[in-house]
């Protein structure tokens, strides 16, 4: 994953970027997309494959096995740096889709 401040390599984004300084770990996460299962897996390895953070947040519905509806929903979140980045490439996949 590359610093979206200086393209540097980030190893851990649990740490500053070595050459800027920037400190991922204290972004704020932006929920970039709402969806279901199994498309929540699709998503999180296309944006990870651009080098970007991601993390999924499973509702409630999860913990007793429900994948449909709203009880089954995932958000999608990713660094707020990243956000447009992200909503930019979703678009693309989506509009190569169709």
């Amino acid at each position: 994953m590359n610093c979206p401040e200086c393209d540097s390599n980030l190893y851990d984004v649990n740490h500053p970027c070595p050459k800027c300084g920037l400190d991922l770990s204290r972004s704020a996460w932006v929920v970039i997309a709402t969806i279901t299962p199994p498309e929540d897996a699709v998503l999180e390895s296309l944006i990870q494959s651009f080098g970007i953070p991601v993390r999924l947040i499973h509702s409630v519905g999860s913990v007793l096995g429900l994948a449909i509806g709203p009880l089954g929903e995932v958000k999608i979140a990713v660094p707020e740096q990243y956000a447009a980045r992200v909503r930019q490439l979703l678009a693309a996949e989506a509009e190569e889709r169709s």
